[in-house]
């Protein structure tokens, strides 16, 4: 299954992004000050994301060290703190699989998480679970 999604322990070529984020697109310079004002209930958003996400898909989270997808039976244990995020390096990053959409969700920097898709309508599947946690989302 991993190979299903990663190639070289990155997501395939052939997936679009989508940007899930705090904002409606990118900040630009002149906004960059609003990364140093993001509240801890802001970020908390994103763990409400995945538990939304766990309450209605089967999660795997992903091993790229194993080359492996493992079921997330407790969304809780692959979540982190604001601060725990705040000080991963980015081999930490929590990266997960959602099979029934054939999408991976991955942590980045900034307060921005990615769907790796392939057109095939998992952003639109999850455009709603984004929006009742009070996130955005985009592309480029």
């Amino acid at each position: 299954m991993f190979r299903e999604y990663f190639e070289d322990w990155e997501v395939r070529p052939e997936y679009s992004k989508e940007f899930i984020s705090l904002w409606k697109g990118w900040l630009g310079k002149e906004n960059y000050h609003k990364l140093d004002e993001v509240t801890e209930n802001e970020w908390a958003r994103f763990n409400e994301l995945l538990r939304r996400l766990a309450e209605v898909f089967v999660l795997e989270v992903v091993n790229c060290e194993k080359q492996s997808l493992e079921r997330v039976s407790d969304i809780e244990s692959v979540l982190s703190t604001c601060e725990e995020s705040m000080n991963k390096e980015s081999s930490e990053f929590t990266t997960l699989v959602i099979p029934d959409l054939e999408c991976v969700i991955s942590e980045e920097w900034d307060y921005t998480y990615i769907i790796w898709h392939k057109n095939n309508g998992a952003v639109e599947a999850l455009a709603p679970y984004i929006k009742a946690a009070g996130l955005e989302h985009f592309h480029d």
